[in-house]
């Protein structure tokens, strides 16, 4: 066998309860002089900002909010004006991957001058399925960016943004190496705050990532291996966080197990509980955690006759007792063990419960059928009538 595995330029990622002391320090070696620093709306105000402003001191230029979940266009471009002209040469995302892929695609807009969202469409990749594909590459030198997240959504680990055309309410791709955060810092420390939904929603969409690495078209030895630990991780971790959210040795477990679960995604793509999570969180603004948890145990039935080894793996991964159990009894596991993770967190199972209309059903599917990631799905997906047909047993 022989193949090529490709990193993405993340150089360094610190991990553990106050590495964000190292921050100015990493600054300095990037040379940068007059930081942005990007967060959410909900921690604005926090401690947590007080603290990086007090820690930055004249590093820091300037504190913004105002991010939108799901990055609808209009939302980037207002905040890349505030920052336009300003000599920014460094942006620091603190937050979800709302917040991360905000900053990546601020980035692309301040780098390549553009002035309104329709020029967006001259960078997002065009995806004709089953084999059709253009990615267009950035021209000019990005500013850089440094990600200190506070969710398990592990954007922080990807050269990918998803970028939502609200005016079509399609959510598109982005996908060049400059977008990749430089360096990434996972302290437990900074996500007390985070609500336990959010932290719980999150980390199934680490699991989601981790799932469908193990079972994806395209896998890899090393991808596998650290899917596998970070199922295992999550299953366990996920769980201990719930029962008591300052624990931050269960936190930061998790942290780990969500950079595994995303560690390979330039070598190995997601798949198709992916690409119909991006469509309704564009159509139906649901946060992409609650998609994982209710469309992943029906596309892994759906791609159950094509993946039994794989998910008797992750049955194992899992905790579940496969021993003595055939291939096809230990993989049909896997997804009910997904389900009962999702319950123990009490995250929701159904599309009804998350104000997902049965008329937006086709419009997800047909822009699901668009999205590069549905490709990688081991069983081939015949049309958008399967689509259709998972969100209609999802509701």
């Amino acid at each position: 066998m022989s193949s090529c595995y490709r990193f993405i330029p993340v150089e360094k990622v610190f991990h553990g309860a106050g590495v964000i002391e190292n921050l100015p320090a990493e600054i300095d070696r990037l040379g940068a002089r007059k930081a942005a620093l990007l967060t959410s709306n909900s921690l604005f105000a926090s401690p947590v900002i007080k603290r990086l402003e007090q820690l930055l001191g004249s590093r820091l230029e300037v504190v913004l909010s105002g991010t939108v979940q799901h990055a609808p266009s209009q939302s980037i471009f207002e905040i890349a004006s505030r920052l336009r002209n300003r000599g920014i040469d460094l942006l620091i995302s603190l937050g979800g991957g709302t917040v991360i892929d905000s900053a990546k695609a601020i980035a692309l807009v301040l780098g390549e001058g553009l002035d309104e969202p329709q020029q967006l469409q001259s960078y997002s990749v065009k995806f004709e399925y089953p084999d059709k594909i253009e990615i267009p590459q950035v021209k000019q030198k990005l500013i850089p960016h440094i990600a200190v997240p506070t969710t398990l959504s592990a954007a922080e680990f990807s050269n990918i943004i998803g970028i939502t055309d609200e005016h079509r309410k399609v959510k598109e791709l982005y996908i060049d190496d400059q977008l990749t955060p430089k360096v990434v810092y996972m302290d437990p420390e900074l996500c007390t705050d985070t609500p336990a939904w959010l932290w719980s929603a999150t980390g199934m969409r680490a699991l989601d990532h981790a799932i469908e690495t193990v079972y994806s078209k395209q896998t890899h030895p090393i991808t596998t291996a650290l899917a596998l630990q970070s199922i295992r991780l999550l299953s366990e971790y996920l769980p201990k966080c719930k029962k008591d959210p300052a624990n931050l040795q269960a936190k930061l477990q998790c942290q780990m197990a969500a950079w595994m679960s995303f560690f390979g995604v330039s070598n190995v793509m997601m798949g198709l509980s992916h690409g119909i999570g991006h469509q309704i969180g564009a159509h139906a603004n649901v946060a992409h955690g609650v998609t994982s948890c209710i469309m992943l145990p029906h596309v892994m039935r759906f791609s159950l006759p094509f993946t039994l080894e794989q998910q008797a793996l992750i049955s194992a991964a899992m905790g579940g007792e496969v021993s003595g159990r055939s291939v096809e009894e230990a993989a049909a596991m896997a997804s009910q063990l997904v389900v009962k993770l999702v319950a123990d967190l009490q995250l929701p199972l159904r599309l009804r419960d998350v104000q997902v209309r049965k008329e937006q059903f086709q419009p997800i599917a047909e822009d699901a059928m668009r999205d590069l990631v549905v490709a990688s799905s081991p069983r081939p997906v015949q049309g958008t009538g399967e689509i259709v047909a998972l969100l209609e047993a999802a509701w």
